[in-house]
């Protein structure tokens, strides 16, 4: 079991220190995003399917419509973007480009949380990391977008993707509590056996 988990520890950081490079590569220091992202999936990870992998074909469905309802709200954050209203990125020490934008959260992000589900139906660590790091952003970075309003000037006003940020975060926490479900069937399943 050790040795599991130390290559599993292991193969997440290898994959994290990967993916934050060739982020880097593409979309230069906006790839520090991934930051607190890589941390809660981590932290969410560890508590969860890195103890008790659960079968993915359980939680495929939600976690595909998650990531459906995200790339739909990536669309809306672009659009505001274009149309020039304000984004949850202002107020960033460095300049967020529409090409970079799109490129970070239309282009690489969907790829990695669709690679994520790839990996988790191979019943990979990484995959099973990848999803977390997903439902972390979905549960608990994407309200950022009904907050960000009060925290850039104290007033309540319209932020690109405030409209559709309400579904990836339904459906995130959702796609958690299948998968906290699935972990404590078999957890029953494993106290009856040994009973």
């Amino acid at each position: 079991m050790k040795n599991s988990t130390t290559a599993s520890i292991l193969s997440v950081i290898l994959f994290m220190a990967g993916w934050f490079i060739l982020e880097s590569v593409f979309v230069q220091t906006l790839a520090v995003a991934y930051v607190p992202l890589f941390l809660g999936g981590f932290i969410l990870w560890w508590f969860t399917t890195r103890k008790t992998p659960v079968d993915p074909h359980q939680i495929i469905v939600p976690y595909l419509l998650t990531v459906i309802s995200f790339i739909a709200h990536v669309l809306e954050e672009y659009k505001a973007f274009i149309l020039g209203f304000p984004h949850i990125l202002q107020g960033l020490p460095f300049a967020v480009t529409s090409d970079l934008m799109v490129t970070f959260a239309g282009f690489l992000a969907p790829i990695l949380w669709l690679l994520g589900s790839v990996m988790s139906l191979k019943r990979w660590q990484v995959g099973y990391f990848i999803a977390s790091t997903f439902l972390f952003g979905m549960m608990f970075i994407e309200p950022t977008h009904f907050i960000a309003p009060f925290i850039q000037d104290g007033t309540f006003y319209y932020v690109g993707g405030m409209l559709t940020a309400v579904f990836p975060i339904i459906l995130g926490w959702y796609t958690f509590l299948r998968i906290r479900k699935e972990i404590r069937n078999m957890k029953g399943q494993g106290e009856q056996r040994t009973v």
